[in-house]
Order: C-alpha cells, then structure tokens, then sequence
C-alpha cells in the first residue's frame, strides 16, 4: 500500500517537497496524479493538493509558492500554530496553513536567494523567518512530517510506514601539517618558505607545540578511535600553490577513516584549486576520493553549492549556523539540495548541522551539555539524524580545552 497524491498542476517544487516529506522523511512510497477519476477510484491513502477537495480524503489547500518556478519578494502572512508561528495560512484545509509551501520555502532557502542580492553581506539567522517564527531550535519539517503521518494513520489504521532510527554523527575538522622534506636543500626551502608564507602558518604551529597549546593530531584521533565512534574528519590543507607539500604521517594517521574537504567555498577554492584539494584528499586514502565536503565559515547560497555540483561534490555537511545553534533548513534528515535558479533537484545530498562548539563557545558546561540534550531530544522525537561540528585542537587533553572535552562525552552519553 501507498501514498497516492493528487494535484491538478504536478510542478517540479510540488515533487520534490512531497517526496521529501513522505519518502525522505516518513519513509512511505508514494504516487503523483493528476487524473481526477484516477485518484477517486484508487483504494491507497489519499492526498490531495488543490483547491478544492474531489472526495473524503485528506485534502491541503495549496498557496501559489509550489505552483510558481520564479524565485521574488513574498507577502508572507502567518499564523500562531501552537506556541510558534507559521507562514502560508488557508481556510477549510487539513490543517490551517500550507505546510507544504512552507517546507519548501524553508528547505529550499528561498528567502537565501532573495538575499543574495546584497553583495558582501552574510546571510545571519537572526535575519532568517525561522528565527522570527520562533522555530529556528526545531527541526520543523520532520515534527510537521510526525503530524502529517498521525493523519494518515488516523485516517488509514491499517497503513504501514517504514521504521526509522535516530543517528548520531559527529563531525570533526582540522588542518594538516605536512611533513618536513628529508634532505639538506629541500629541507632548507621548506623553512625558508614557513618563514615568508604566512598562510603556511607552520612556525606558529611549531610555536604552540613548544609553549603547550599545539594539538598532536595522533593522539587526539587515537582517543576517540578508543570511545569507538566514526566521526567525519573535514581536512582543510596549507596553502601550497606550487604543490611541493606531502602529507605520508597524516596519511596513516586517517587511514580506514572517513574524511572529507573543509572550506570548499573559501576565498581560495576556485573550481581549480578545488579540484586540486580533492586530489590531495584522494592520495591520504589511496582509494577513489570521497566527495564530500564542510563548510564553516560563511555559507553563502546558491553559489557556494553551485561551486560544489560543478566540482563534483555530492555529500555536504554545511547547511547550518557557524555561530548560532539551530537547523537552518528546518530539518534533520539528510536532503537533494534543490536549485531554485534551474527549477530542479540537483546530486547534492545536504546534512544539516545544528550545533557547532563555535555556536556554543561563550556557555559554561551545564548550559552547553544542556543545549545539546535538548536538540538531541528533538531529533529523537523524530528519529532524525543529528549532527554536530568540533574542532579536533577542542578534544584535546590541553587544559586550555577541558571544557570542550566534556561537552563532547556528555554528548556521547546523551545520545546514547
């Protein structure tokens, strides 16, 4: 048995939100009419997307958004909804707003796109709707999916959906520092080149070592290989233009790991040096690369994904606020990032992070382990996947990163 969903207008934005929803979500395989006798004489759990109902099934009345392939300025007028607000409010519906044009509008970033017309500026989530709504600490897509499914059971006893398992998946990044060349001459121009490269930064790496505040990469990753996890490791590499650096000690260090590019939208990574970095990534593993990538600066939308898709990157942990704990496209579950410039679902398969140990830096230990079980609640309640971002230099045993340390094991603990 299935989902099958009726519209009169089957757009690629109506698609795309209702098997993220149903499919991606709810893990329901679904059916897309719009042949009205069709879906009248069809026995499945019924849907329908219009303005108007065509029987007794569960009918959404839809708003212009998903019928629309244009990217403008909208009126959005909201709604409470229990304790929060929400935009694309209807009459004689399901449920008293569009809670599918209000996922897109989310999930896609729409309000990004609209923003990108102001160069230099960067898109902060104090600025973004769900944080006026008050629905930024949520993952509102899935609750919404979890009401969504409780309808159709209500409505269908008999139907079946597809279990689901929260899952926890923290993801670390760090810099790597290359080996020093043997020889006498190549040694020399390595040292020469640390002292006039500032962007190498490989003295003040020796530096901190020296005064107590360097990370031993070794033994940080050995540690949590011990707590039995399988972070990412996001690697970001020295600036090496002339690509003299090797990295052979890193690269048994990271052997059987699951690593991934960091600062794939920087100032630098033009689609070139992109591609080089990719290469450098590939040679630590000796294997195919593996496409996947972070950023934790400044995200900027759509270009920073355009520039991922054209380099053939197909796995991004991204989407979320460096400095601000939430989820930025209102969901936990992994998602096809959805060009609004081009209309359609492109390769990319996002995962939305919603804590950071930057987002959290200024909190003492009881508010920070705090924040994070009460996100970790929500994704549980809705058996998402939770995703987390760490500096590698905060898991060390440097006194300086006690803290951290402990927030990272609450972590664990309380996601069990």
């Amino acid at each position: 048995m299935h989902i099958i969903i009726f519209s009169p207008l089957l757009t690629p934005r109506i698609k795309y939100i209702f098997n993220f929803i149903f499919k991606d979500i709810l893990r329901a395989e679904v059916e897309f009419t719009g042949n009205s006798e069709f879906f009248i004489q069809s026995e499945h759990a019924k849907i329908s997307y219009a303005d108007r109902p065509l029987g007794d099934e569960l009918f959404f009345k839809n708003t212009a958004l998903l019928l629309s392939n244009k990217v403008e300025e909208p009126k959005l007028k909201t709604i409470s909804f229990g304790d929060y607000i929400v935009p694309f409010p209807v009459e004689e519906s399901a449920l008293p707003f569009d809670v599918f044009a209000a996922s897109f509008f989310i999930i896609s970033r729409y309000e990004e796109y609209l923003h990108k017309e102001k160069p230099g500026d960067n898109f902060e989530a104090k600025n973004s709707f769900q944080y006026k709504w008050k629905i930024l600490k949520r993952p509102i897509i899935d609750e919404w999916a979890l009401i969504l499914k409780n309808m159709i059971k209500k409505k269908n006893p008999s139907f079946k959906f597809f279990e689901k398992k929260f899952v926890n998946q923290p993801t670390i990044n760090l810099t790597l520092r290359p080996d020093v060349p043997a020889g006498f001459l190549p040694k020399t121009k390595f040292i020469f080149s640390s002292v006039f490269n500032k962007k190498q930064k490989y003295l003040s790496t020796l530096f901190d070592d020296f005064t107590g505040l360097g990370t031993d990469n070794k033994k940080v990753i050995t540690s949590l290989d011990i707590l039995k996890i399988q972070p990412i490791y996001f690697i970001n590499f020295i600036e090496d233009d002339k690509n003299r650096l090797a990295y052979e000690k890193s690269k048994l260090l990271l052997r059987g790991k699951q690593i991934g590019l960091l600062k794939p939208c920087s100032d630098k990574e033009t689609s070139t040096f992109l591609k080089k970095d990719l290469i450098k990534l590939g040679k630590l593993q000796n294997s195919p690369v593996n496409l996947i990538s972070q950023q934790l600066e400044a995200l900027k939308l759509p270009a920073c994904y355009l520039n991922l898709v054209s380099t053939g990157i197909t796995s991004d942990y991204s989407m979320g606020y460096a400095n601000q704990v939430g989820f930025r496209a209102g969901t936990c579950t992994p998602f096809s990032w959805y060009d609004l410039e081009l209309e359609k679902v492109t390769p990319l398969n996002v995962k939305s992070y919603s804590i950071s140990d930057t987002a959290i830096h200024y909190l003492n230990i009881t508010d920070a382990t705090q924040t994070i079980s009460n996100f970790i609640d929500a994704v549980k309640l809705v058996d998402g996947h939770f995703y987390t971002c760490w500096h590698l230099k905060n898991l060390s045993e440097n006194v300086k990163f006690k803290k951290w340390k402990a927030i990272f094991n609450e972590m664990l603990k309380s996601a069990g």
